[in-house]
């Protein structure tokens, strides 16, 4: 079972200490990566008499909203206590299916927990300081931002933690659509790569799963919401879930000079096992 976790759980040492405290083994969950959940935002809209204050929850929200967590895996047991845990029987979290965008942009189904509307109160609840650090130090000894809990605690809406593009064919600078980068986008573009293959589509790259690197541009979203939306025309990306899009916006792990930082990107979708030649350099400049 891959189970996405997204609050107190990414401190591994207090999962420890409650199932110490309830007598249940707590080594059948298991680390494999950080990892995404697009179109979602953290909400803060639960009281945990347990936490003395609001604890964590995932709620739809649409484009350009992501939630970022860790992906674990989970036998038997695990999954017994993690449901009593998150008081499933209950009432308070209900178990729920998500796809999670793994760094190399590839999507994996999971179990995750969701507040039941029962239990959701239409108003923002303050969490402890403490609860918040579990979430924070969570985030941050994985690398991974901490814009979203930001926003989640300050109950801003609308949040979009990720403000970066990951662009590698027909959109970088110099290339024939690079006008419209520019128009979306603001400040310089910055060399950069993600872990992949590329392949020749002819008119334009795509980006698939691969062992090589693929060499692009990372540039600065000025709105992310119209941003994305013209973007998603382009790539002919349709939503999460449909057969018919050309290519799938996801989210990456991204090299820079400046280290690792993570960006919106676009995957080709492979359909019907077609082939198409590999761009042995990974750069669409040098094929």
């Amino acid at each position: 079972m891959l189970y996405f976790g997204y609050g107190s759980n990414l401190d591994l040492s207090d999962w420890k200490s409650w199932c110490e405290r309830k007598h249940l083994p707590y080594d059948g969950l298991v680390e494999i990566s950080p990892c995404w959940l697009p179109n979602y935002t953290m909400k803060f809209h639960y009281f945990s008499r347990s936490r003395e204050g609001g604890a964590a929850d995932i709620v739809e929200n649409g484009r350009g909203h992501a939630v970022p967590g860790v992906l674990f895996s989970m036998n038997e047991d695990a999954l017994a206590a993690m449901d009593q845990k998150e008081g499933t029987q209950a009432g308070v979290y209900a178990r729920r299916t998500v796809n999670v965008a793994l760094p190399d942009g590839t999507f994996v189904e999971a179990l995750t927990y969701c507040v039941t509307s029962q239990r959701r109160e239409d108003r923002f609840i303050q969490p402890t300081k403490h609860y918040i650090g579990l979430i924070e130090n969570g985030l941050k000894s994985r690398r991974l931002p901490i814009g979203e809990l930001k926003n989640a605690i300050e109950h801003f809406s609308p949040s979009f933690p990720l403000e970066r593009i990951f662009v590698y064919g027909t959109l970088m600078e110099g290339e024939i659509r690079s006008s419209t980068t520019k128009q979306l986008c603001n400040g310089e573009a910055r060399s950069a790569s993600v872990k992949g293959d590329l392949v020749d589509l002819g008119a334009f790259p795509g980006l698939i799963a691969g062992d090589g690197t693929v060499k692009g541009e990372l540039y600065h979203l000025d709105q992310v919401y119209p941003a994305l939306q013209t973007l998603d025309s382009i790539e002919g990306f349709y939503g999460y879930g449909s057969d018919d899009s050309l290519y799938t916006r996801t989210i990456v792990e991204v090299q820079t000079d400046d280290g690792t930082e993570w960006a919106w990107t676009y995957m080709y979708n492979e359909q019907n096992g077609s082939l198409n030649p590999k761009i042995d350099s990974g750069d669409w400049r040098v094929r």
